[in-house]
């Protein structure tokens, strides 16, 4: 039996509400020469009896027998997959019909590229918002500094990367294990978003962002940890915490530890700028909000806040808006 151009590799658990009509919309794509390993993870509900009433002979339907969780079922999957790309599904999700034709296409003919996504319509509560991650390989590199920059329920991945590196998913990065994933892919090989919206993520209340929030918030700051070496930054653990605060608009601290975190942000735009070759208007627009937010969080300090936000380039370049919010808190001495 011939190998399948791709895998699509979807783990579910007690995703009967909306399985099966992510299963439909993968049977519905316009490429077709896949096979669709959908892995059961323990399922309690009626998701297995609704995933094999479908007799699709593209369908490769296992079960795990009981809850494995989600990053050892999706490891198991890759070691399975017979394709020459895997591609990722959740079984709450929409795949639009020409997702996987636009997607091969666009790897066929980008060879040094071994893992894209696609930009996404987000479905909360009935509203609707497209969203749009850097398509380009410095952006995205530049963008993981702060967080993951794919929605993992588009990604395509090229199999020999994986198999030629042993990328499994780490379980020591539980609830972020994506994002850490993507850090370590960026060591081998180029990575792209495609410019189309091809695939409705449904966020819910049962979504892991949701669910463990403040647990995958500590995972990201031990993944920032590890991935600043690899854009020319020496970072010692005071200023892994100092930026993991910016990040997460959790700044605390007096007005040296304010100053402390400008010289900083002036410092991880100055290595975007030498090492990534990310642009200035880029740059200055994404760090800007960073220290907005450090120096909003100290407008009780009244003009001075506004004084420091000025005396950093990040400040002196920052977007006008953030300036004229800083300085009407800090006329007011209105923190946030």
């Amino acid at each position: 039996m011939p190998e399948p151009r791709i895998t699509v590799l979807m783990p579910v658990f007690n995703g009967g509400e909306y399985v099966g009509a992510a299963i439909e919309s993968i049977l519905g794509q316009t490429f077709g020469d896949f096979e669709f390993l959908i892995i059961d993870d323990g399922s309690t509900d009626a998701s297995p009896a609704i995933c094999r009433s479908y007799r699709d002979p593209r369908i490769r339907w296992i079960g795990n027998g009981e809850n494995l969780g989600l990053i050892a079922t999706l490891n198991k999957g890759l070691d399975l997959a017979r394709g020459e790309y895997v591609a990722r599904m959740d079984c709450d999700d929409i795949s639009f019909p020409e997702r996987f034709a636009r997607q091969i296409e666009f790897m066929d003919r980008h060879p040094e590229i071994g893992l894209c996504g696609t930009w996404y319509e987000r479905d909360s509560n009935g509203g609707k918002t497209i969203m749009k991650p850097a398509a380009e390989d410095h952006l995205i590199r530049f963008y993981l500094i702060f967080d993951t920059v794919f929605a993992h329920n588009t990604i395509f991945f090229r199999r020999d990367i994986l198999e030629r590196y042993r990328l499994r998913y780490d379980p020591h990065y539980k609830y972020a294990e994506d994002y850490e994933f993507w850090v370590r892919c960026s060591r081998h090989t180029r990575l792209a978003n495609i410019p189309e919206v091809l695939l409705r993520y449904h966020y819910h209340s049962g979504n892991t962002s949701n669910q463990f929030k403040s647990e995958q918030v500590r995972t990201a700051d031990r993944i920032r940890g590890l991935y600043l070496p690899l854009v020319g930054l020496t970072v010692k653990e005071v200023e892994q915490r100092l930026h993991n605060d910016l990040v997460q608009f959790r700044f605390k601290g007096d007005l040296e530890r304010l100053k402390t975190a400008g010289a900083w942000l002036v410092a991880l735009g100055s290595a975007a700028r030498r090492n990534l070759e990310v642009p200035w208007p880029v740059i200055n627009q994404e760090l800007g909000r960073y220290w907005y937010g450090a120096c909003a969080k100290r407008a009780d300090l009244g003009l001075e806040a506004w004084r420091v936000f000025n005396a950093y380039p990040v400040g002196a370049r920052a977007d006008w808006t953030w300036k004229v919010k800083l300085l009407a808190r800090s006329i007011l001495r209105r923190k946030t």
